[in-house]
């Protein structure tokens, strides 16, 4: 699970949406009201409205999202994330604890865990310092 989450509000420009994910470097936005997610905005949501013919820079989030968010529990295992990941073709899964919004699960994510899982107990050195990078670069210090 990834901890860097962007959010946004659903009134919100997608000119500012999209600012803040490619200055965040994620692919995805959780549209939030009053704290608590309403809609995710994906790379495939833009995507699919630009071939639309839409200008999407001059929208508002909520006209973009993807909703309800199809979200699990923190303490569900890996399996249960990647089983509904599959189920509901999603890429990206908010990770919530009660009804706060900790974490996203990615396929990213889920590739990672794999490796480790695969090679365990002796990942190799070069992919252990790749995991090890790129794991601190999707982090936010509590």
């Amino acid at each position: 699970m990834s901890t860097k989450i962007v959010t946004a509000k659903k009134t919100d420009k997608m000119s500012a949406v999209l600012r803040a994910m490619v200055k965040s470097k994620v692919g995805s936005v959780v549209v939030v009201d009053k704290g608590k997610p309403i809609g995710i905005i994906t790379e495939r949501d833009i995507t699919t409205m630009v071939a639309k013919g839409r200008n999407v820079r001059s929208m508002i989030a909520q006209k973009v999202m993807s909703k309800p968010p199809v979200t699990i529990p923190r303490s569900e295992e890996v399996s249960d994330a990647v089983v509904a990941m599959l189920r509901k073709d999603i890429r990206r899964l908010p990770v919530m604890e009660g009804e706060k919004l900790v974490g996203m699960v990615t396929e990213r994510d889920i590739m990672h865990w794999l490796v480790k899982v695969a090679y365990a107990p002796n990942v190799p050195e070069d992919l252990a310092k790749l995991l090890e990078i790129r794991a601190q670069a999707h982090t936010i210090p509590a």
